[in-house]
C-alpha cells in the first residue's frame, strides 16, 4: 500500500474541511438574502455623481447618485483608509434617511440608532457584502444611506420619466395594403430576411412566393401557384410588420411577391443573389 506524505495528508484534510463547512470571507460574499427577482428588474441606467457632504462618503460604491422612482440602488462598503473600520454589528446594517424641508434626516428604513451586538471590523481593501433595496412608493427627495461602520453617502430619487405618447396619424380605413421594405444584395446559399409592413391584423395571413426574375407574374389570389405564408405581427399606429427568411442557392435576380388578400393589395420587389465571394 502507498503511504501519502504528511504535507500531502494535511493538504487533503484542510480542503475537505473547507468544502465540508462552505467556508467563505465574511466581507467579499454576496448577501443573496435580498438577492430576489423583484430587487434585479430595475437597476439604474445611468451613471450621475453628485457632491457629497465629506470624503467619508468614498467609501461607500454605488454605480450612481441619482435614481429614478422605482429602481434598486445597491451598495458596499469598502475600506479605503490605513486603519480598520470598525462596523457595530456581523453582518454590518443600514439605515437610510430623507431630509424634511427644514433640513432635518428622518429615518425612511432601517433602524434609526443601531444596537452593537457583535462588532466586526472591516480590513483595508475589503468590502462589506452587496447590500439592495427598491424604491418603489418613495418620494422623490434627498436620501442618505448610513452603515453602522460609520460611513454615510447621499443620492437623489427623482419621479421616473413619463413616456412620450405614441401620437398616430389618421388611419384611412377601407382598403387593404402591404409593403415590402428595401432588400439588400444577398449571397446564395445564406439565409436572410425580407421584412415589410401591413394594415392586416396581427395574427392574420399573409401569402408569398420568392421566383426567378425570368419567370411571368403570378397571382397569388386564384390559386394557380402554391404560395408559401407568414402571420402578421403587432405593429404600431395600425401598421402591423411582417417577415419571411429566405435561402436561394442559385446566383440571380429574384422577385418576392406578398399578398393581403386581394389583386390591388399585392406587392412584389426585385431583389439579387450573388454568388458567394472566396474567401
Amino acid at each position: 500500500m502507498t503511504r501519502l506524505s504528511p504535507t500531502l495528508t494535511l493538504i487533503i484534510v484542510i480542503v475537505s474541511i473547507l468544502l465540508t463547512t462552505g467556508c467563505t470571507s465574511l466581507f467579499d460574499t454576496t448577501n443573496q438574502t435580498n438577492t430576489t427577482p423583484s430587487l434585479q428588474q430595475f437597476p439604474a441606467s445611468y451613471k450621475v455623481t453628485i457632491a457629497q457632504p465629506d470624503g467619508t462618503s468614498k467609501s461607500i460604491k454605488m454605480d450612481t447618485d441619482v435614481y429614478n422612482i422605482g429602481e434598486v440602488v445597491e451598495f458596499s462598503v469598502v475600506n479605503e483608509g490605513a486603519g480598520k473600520l470598525k462596523c457595530l454589528n456581523d453582518p454590518p446594517t443600514f439605515s437610510v434617511k430623507f431630509q424634511t424641508s427644514n433640513g432635518k434626516w428622518v429615518t425612511r428604513m432601517g433602524t434609526d440608532k443601531p444596537v452593537e451586538t457583535n462588532k466586526t471590523y472591516l480590513e483595508h481593501g475589503k468590502s462589506t457584502q452587496m447590500e439592495r433595496f427598491i424604491t418603489t412608493g418613495w418620494e422623490p427627495n434627498r436620501y442618505r444611506i448610513v452603515s453602522d461602520c460609520g460611513v454615510y453617502r447621499e443620492f437623489l430619487l427623482r419621479p421616473a420619466p413619463t413616456p412620450v405618447p405614441t401620437v398616430c396619424p389618421p388611419q384611412v380605413s377601407g382598403y387593404l395594403w402591404v409593403r415590402i421594405n428595401p432588400i439588400d444584395d444577398q449571397y446564395a446559399g445564406k439565409k436572410f430576411s425580407i421584412q415589410g409592413t401591413t394594415n392586416r391584423a396581427a395574427g392574420e395571413e399573409l401569402r408569398y412566393l420568392v421566383f426567378p426574375s425570368g419567370m411571368l407574374p403570378k397571382d397569388l389570389n386564384q390559386g394557380g401557384e402554391k404560395p408559401l405564408s407568414t402571420r402578421v405581427s403587432e405593429g404600431v399606429c395600425g401598421e402591423n410588420v411582417w417577415s419571411v427568411e429566405v435561402n436561394e442557392k442559385i446566383p440571380q435576380e429574384y422577385f418576392i411577391m406578398i399578398s393581403a388578400g386581394s389583386q390591388n393589395a399585392t406587392a412584389i420587389r426585385r431583389f439579387t443573389v450573388s454568388a458567394i465571394p472566396p474567401p
